[in-house]
């Protein structure tokens, strides 16, 4: 007996046909969108063809597990949209085959993805997101190339601000210059106005060399001399008929290390996971070990005394059982004004010591979190590609349309409504408001049962999309009320 039959090679070859197309349509889309978040970062810089390539080839492999859900989905609505179109599904029930039987050779090739997608975010994606972060922050640190704009400012260029009325792209002049200089800081601001200029990179790419015509230079000297010059002279004025300046700025392109990034849970296998867990878990419980303990210390006795024989005396002198009131009555006003010092200075260096020791506690939950996070982000996109392969095939099935029309709808708004609920658990799980457990598995428990559904209705025929079945029965009531009305109005006319 056969274990592969024709029929299944059949369904394979058809659906790996789309799944194919799907699947680099899904990640260009997603390569699209993460490469707009970093417009900035890439428009202006003068990066080379080399460096353009690695940034999209690592953003590729990072968008990989999150294309294969969307790409599985929208592949099994058009495959069995098609079968149902041709009225091939109807000839595979009719010859006794099953719904499920028929799912089956896909449904091993999709849990086979499954699988592939977890090792892949296992070994892969770590090192893809660490190369790809190095790069990101690389653009960020990288200086602009000299494309000044016309008629805006331009501040690309640290501690300069510069306007261009207008520009000669031939010779490279500039006409119309107004430079606001904040290089030794706003105190000693300067603006200068030029008739023109022009602006070079050095043959290091070390500096600009900047070259001005024909202007003038205004020097805020708030932070020259003493009250006397402030008052008398608020700025310097200097005319110049051509200035030539030199600033920094560093025109080559330097990746950073990436192991400078190795400490993020994203960049982190299972097993490096698993052992941060374990450090962070045991740091958070030293730290609050130590807080339970300072908070059960009695501090505050301590430091009303302070150590001075001043303080000593007025803490020794106190009647513990007495009230509050009495007690300050009963002192005199340099022992109250003591108190009060005391109390208040106390007061304060506990305040500031319950702030740091909650910032660095939630530092650290945070940190863990987003470890235990990742742990859990590694299963729940393998499991998406089986759900969504759920909904997919029985959706197709029961719509019977085919094409690059219905199905693809269907499948924006189903991974739409998945991705929110997924972003939303993530997000509240991050912060706290949310078990992890139950944050990052809630776009699979939200939308298994509808997938358990729907290969329930797809089994029995359903013709839950069929629009006739709806309008149908709401026909047949409008038209026994219109029987019913015209009865009643032959009976008042026989009366």
């Amino acid at each position: 007996m056969r274990i592969i039959k024709k029929l299944d090679i059949y369904l394979l070859r058809a659906y790996l046909q789309l799944f194919g197309g799907t699947f680099f349509i899904c990640l260009f889309i997603f390569l699209m969108q993460f490469t707009w978040r970093y417009v900035n970062e890439l428009i202006g810089k003068g990066l080379t063809a080399d460096i353009l390539a690695k940034f999209f080839w690592y953003a590729s492999l990072t968008l990989v597990p999150l294309s294969l859900p969307l790409a599985i989905l929208l592949a099994a609505l058009i495959t069995f949209g098609n079968f149902g179109e041709r009225l091939e599904l109807l000839a595979m029930k009719a010859a006794g085959i099953s719904l499920l039987r028929i799912f089956q050779p896909i449904f091993l090739f999709v849990a086979l993805i499954s699988f592939g997608s977890f090792f892949f975010q296992n070994k892969v994606g770590p090192e893809a997101t660490k190369q790809l972060a190095s790069l990101v922050w690389s653009m960020k640190q990288k200086s602009p190339e000299l494309e000044i704009p016309e008629g805006i400012f331009y501040n690309e260029i640290p501690g300069y601000n510069l306007f261009v009325e207008r520009k000669d792209r031939e010779n490279g002049m500039l006409y119309g210059i107004m430079i606001y200089e904040t290089s030794n800081g706003y105190e000693d601001a300067q603006i200068i106005l030029a008739d023109s200029g022009r602006l070079q990179s050095t043959a290091d790419r070390k500096h600009l060399k900047l070259t001005l015509y024909g202007g003038e230079r205004f020097r805020n000297m708030a932070s020259q001399g003493g009250e006397m010059l402030r008052a008398s002279v608020p700025y310097m004025r200097e005319t110049f008929a051509k200035e030539v300046d030199l600033i920094p700025f560093d025109g080559d392109f330097n990746i950073t290390d990436a192991e400078l990034f190795s400490g993020n849970a994203a960049t982190k296998d299972l097993t490096a996971i698993t052992q941060g867990i374990d450090s962070l878990t045991e740091r958070t419980d030293s730290i609050g070990k130590s807080i339970y303990s300072f908070m059960c210390s009695s501090q505050l006795q301590r430091s009303l005394s302070d150590g001075r024989p001043d303080s000593a005396k007025v803490v020794a002198s106190v009647d513990r059982q007495a009230p509050l009131d009495t007690l300050i009555s009963g002192l005199s006003e340099t022992q109250r004004k003591e108190v009060w010092r005391v109390a208040t200075m106390r007061t304060q260096q506990m305040q500031s010591e319950c702030e740091f020791r909650d910032m660095t506690t939630f530092t650290e939950n945070r940190t863990l979190r987003e470890h235990l996070l990742e742990w859990h982000k590694k299963f729940t996109l393998s499991v998406a590609c089986i759900v969504f392969f759920f909904i997919g095939a029985p959706l197709g099935a029961i719509i019977r349309k085919g094409g690059l029309g219905m199905p693809v709808v269907v499948s924006v708004l189903i991974f739409i409504f998945y991705y929110v609920i997924n972003v939303s658990g993530e997000k509240l799980a991050k912060t706290g408001d949310l078990d992890i457990v139950f944050g990052v598995w809630l776009s699979s428990m939200v939308l298994a049962p509808i997938g358990i559904f729907l290969v329930y209705k797809a089994n029995g025929d359903s013709a839950m999309f069929n629009i006739e079945g709806y309008t149908l029965p709401m026909k047949r009531f409008v038209k026994r009320m219109k029987e019913f009305k015209n009865n009643l109005r032959y009976d008042k006319r026989i009366k």
